[in-house]
């Protein structure tokens, strides 16, 4: 008993040394989602910036003599084209690999403008109140009636369908929820101590938002932005499905995915593999974003 309390006192001990940097390591060092997550996102970001180097052929290149090559695990398959090829003799791993480019491109970056548009709006209408809320509130209330991805698809169909187009109109439909959280916290942590002290010290407005309330938002912002990210992904896989997205030859999995419909009872293949990609990606996304949030808690720096 007496071997295993010290055991236990020193364990103790060694935790109460930790700065809170050491603790945020050992935590994420035992934090399965976080681990996972972390691994196969930076996987897809590594393979979609280093696509020319990790795809075994051109996507882009048609063999209508090696059409429908079944993958490798399946009868009459070859190594030449581990995943197979789809209608047109195309490498399906080759357009896989560079589907994660529009997938990661997309996502990644209409998520950071809709966190920039929605912290901006709810930092500004927590902290100053008044008419600005009710502004905000307004936009918030007009965003909401209306189905975003009907809008996305409506908007897309008229401005043209691009890469950049894709990245501003799902950006520019996606900042609500980085309102509302941002919006309400601001508003409890205004008339905090720490806030008061600051402002009784002479610090401007903006040093307050800056320094004082947005470093306590990170927490719930990069759990937003990782449920924002893969919903921007789902919707740009499903503006490519619909054919209003991405467009032919490029290759986007929700493309894939549309090609290969017609065929998927004879072939599944080409509708299971980019389906299973984009399932993944979005299941690391969130793992990430919820490991984010466990290890950068409060909680876990005290």
């Amino acid at each position: 008993m007496t071997t295993t309390a010290n055991a236990v006192a020193a364990m103790a001990d060694d935790i109460i040394d930790l700065t809170p940097k050491e603790r945020m390591i050992r935590k994420a060092k035992s934090h399965f989602g976080f681990k996972f997550g972390a691994f196969i996102v930076i996987s897809f970001a590594l393979i979609a910036i280093f696509a020319p180097l990790f795809a075994p052929h051109d996507p882009y290149l048609q063999d209508l003599a090696k059409r429908l090559v079944p993958p490798v695990w399946q009868e009459g398959g070859s190594w030449e084209h581990i995943l197979g090829t789809d209608a047109l003799g195309r490498d399906y791993l080759s357009r896989l690999i560079y589907g994660a480019r529009i997938s990661m491109g997309v996502g990644f970056g209409a998520a950071t403008l809709g966190c920039l548009i929605g912290v901006t709006i709810g930092l500004s209408a927590g902290y100053l109140g008044g008419r600005v809320d009710q502004a905000a509130s307004f936009l918030l209330t007009c965003q909401l009636a209306l189905p975003s991805l009907l809008l996305a698809m409506a908007l897309v169909f008229f401005v043209g369908s691009s890469v950049p187009t894709l990245v501003i109109v799902l950006g520019v439909l996606h900042w609500q929820y980085y309102m509302v959280v941002t919006r309400t916290l601001t508003r409890q942590i205004r008339s905090l101590e720490y806030v008061a002290a600051a402002r009784s010290i002479g610090s401007t407005d903006r040093q307050i938002l800056f320094y004082e309330i947005l470093p306590n938002l990170f927490n719930q912002i990069i759990v937003v932005f990782s449920l924002e990210m893969a919903v921007v992904i789902i919707h740009e896989a499903s503006l490519s499905f619909l054919g209003v997205g991405v467009q032919p030859p490029t290759a986007s999995w929700g493309l894939m995915i549309a090609e290969g419909k017609t065929m998927m009872y004879f072939k599944p293949y080409l509708v299971v593999i980019p389906g299973a990609a984009l399932f993944l990606l979005v299941l690391a996304v969130n793992l990430l974003g919820d490991g984010i949030r466990d290890i950068t808690a409060p909680e876990s720096r005290n």
